[in-house]
């Protein structure tokens, strides 16, 4: 039997580099005793607020069968308001958010492509700011969109003068639509300041240019302060960001995230949500709005316990001889072991890795440039797990 070929758009997704050629291995690890620990995804170790657990959802002697029926496309009642005030009290997003700008979607992934196919056409250019998170280019070309990536944050590290809207303007042609920029930075954990977000609102305001801004990781800042570039009134119309509950409060298996832009923008990119996966889980909505209602500690709680991962994490390493920069924000160290790996290949490297027990993500899956790098979250496991897991990787370096 004979099939058609795959589009070249729908080839462009297929899983490749050296993540996949490890899964074997991976698979085979994790069925030992012991099993692997996993540093290589970005979650969290901790519990969500209390009130925010599905445990919470229903009372054992009284029945919901909401939780079990279709729930308005648009969100439940109040969780799109409890967002919009949640941005408002944490200074994130624009100065004033009005709900009717919040769209609900299933996790950031999917708020991304609801906001890049709501103002993207086939074959549009996106910059995109390299390191990079990996399923940012996916779903930008699963948009029909041609991601075009650049060198910037590891740039911003070394010479902190340097303009990011220069950076980007120098790859700008006439199909570029837009420009997308994490900060803090996933996998670098870079913190764009007011005046580099600045130079790329400039940018954007000059040549007509969309902002897709990712915000996931904006509770997270150990190193000065976040800045959402939507705050630039100049370019607010233009600006569609994008948040998770997943990171914000220990939700990732929720799967809720937002997009937040103008409203005739968002009111497309409602439509999309409906037409993609109609609306995330009623359960999952429940979770997200008491989660928004838990007192401020908890962040401010979790935001302590990654800084002091953190410091643990680039102490260690610098320690064992890795050249390593502390994040500034985020989950993640994003590190070079090109001077540490010899004659060894970065995937030597990660099977030696895999086999004593600790699995990180190769760079090749944030750009181009990063085939000798490896990002390790330090948020996803518990500390004692992190401490055991950096020290077996020391012991494979």
């Amino acid at each position: 039997m004979t099939h058609p070929l795959l589009p070249s758009r729908s080839a462009a997704l297929i899983t490749r580099g050296i993540f996949a050629d490890l899964i074997p291995r991976m698979q085979a690890q994790t069925r030992r005793k012991g099993g692997l620990i996993g540093l290589h995804i970005g979650d969290t170790h901790r519990d969500p607020p209390e009130g925010a657990r599905y445990s919470d959802l229903e009372d054992p002697s009284a029945f919901e069968p909401e939780l079990y029926r279709y729930g308005d496309v648009a969100g439940i009642d109040g969780l799109k308001e409890a967002f919009a005030s949640h941005l408002t009290a944490s200074g994130h997003g624009p100065k004033l958010v009005d709900p009717k700008c919040v769209a609900v979607a299933s996790g950031a992934t999917h708020a991304l492509f609801c906001a890049a196919r709501a103002v993207l056409e086939p074959g549009d250019e996106v910059l995109v700011a390299s390191p990079y998170w990996p399923l940012a280019v996916g779903v930008l070309r699963t948009a029909g969109a041609v991601p075009v990536e650049v060198p910037l944050t590891q740039k911003l590290y070394s010479d902190p003068r340097l303009t990011p809207g220069r950076l980007l303007a120098e790859a700008t042609t006439e199909r570029t639509r837009a420009v997308y920029i994490a900060t803090p930075n996933n996998p670098d954990g870079k913190v764009l300041s007011g005046e580099q977000l600045a130079s790329v609102a400039q940018l954007a305001r000059t040549r007509s240019l969309w902002v897709l801004a990712d915000e996931v990781y904006c509770d997270y800042v150990y190193e000065g302060s976040h800045t959402s570039i939507a705050r630039f009134e100049d370019v607010a119309d233009q600006t569609l960001s994008v948040y998770s509950l997943s990171k914000s409060h220990a939700l990732a298996g929720a799967r809720v995230g937002f997009a937040v832009g103008p409203e005739q923008v968002i009111a497309v990119a409602r439509r999309i949500a409906t037409h993609t996966v109609f609306h995330p889980t009623v359960a999952g909505q429940r979770l997200a709005l008491s989660a928004l209602r838990a007192h401020p500690s908890w962040i401010d709680n979790a935001r302590s316990e990654y800084r002091a991962a953190r410091d643990a994490t680039v102490h260690a390493l610098t320690r064992a001889g890795v050249v390593l920069r502390a994040p500034e924000g985020g989950s993640y160290a994003f590190i070079d072991l090109g001077p540490v790996l010899g004659k060894r290949s970065l995937k030597d490297f990660l099977e030696a890795a895999i086999d004593a027990g600790v699995l990180l993500a190769p760079g090749d899956g944030f750009g181009r440039d990063y085939g000798s790098w490896a990002r390790l979250c330090f948020t996803g496991v518990s500390r004692d797990r992190l401490r055991e897991g950096v020290s077996r990787l020391i012991g494979v370096l």
